[in-house]
C-alpha cells in the first residue's frame, strides 16, 4: 500500500521553469507552466464550456485556471470564481462535488 500525498506536499514532474522538482503551494505564479497532469496540480474538472479548468486549492476552495488556445494554461490569471460571475452558483455545487471526491479518493485503499 502507497502513502498518499496531497498534491501540494509533492514535487513538479512536468518539467516546469518555474516549479520544477519543487514543491508548489500557489497556483498564480508568474512563469508557471505546470501541465493540469503535474504531481503538484489537484483534483481538476475541465470545463471547456466554460475555457478553464476547475480545481481545489490546499484549503479545499475551488479554483479556475483559463485555458489559452495553444493547449497551455495562463496559471499567473488563476483565481477563484467571483460571486459575481454568471457561473457562480454552479461553481458552488461543483465545489462540494470535488470536495467529496476528494475525500472519497484520499480515503479509498489502494
Amino acid at each position: 500500500m502507497s502513502v498518499y500525498l496531497p498534491p501540494w506536499q509533492r514535487s513538479c514532474d512536468c518539467c516546469c521553469p518555474v516549479h520544477h522538482r519543487q514543491l508548489r503551494v500557489t497556483y498564480n505564479d508568474p512563469g508557471c507552466a505546470c501541465a493540469i497532469t503535474c504531481a503538484t496540480q489537484p483534483l481538476t474538472l475541465l470545463a471547456d464550456r466554460w475555457n478553464c479548468a476547475l480545481f481545489l486549492d490546499p484549503a479545499g476552495d475551488l479554483r479556475f485556471v483559463p485555458a489559452q488556445p495553444n493547449g497551455t494554461w495562463a496559471w499567473e490569471n488563476a483565481g477563484e470564481v467571483d460571486s459575481r460571475s454568471e457561473f457562480y452558483e454552479a461553481s458552488v455545487t461543483i465545489e462540494d462535488l470535488l470536495r467529496t471526491v476528494a475525500h472519497v479518493l484520499a480515503n479509498t485503499r489502494t
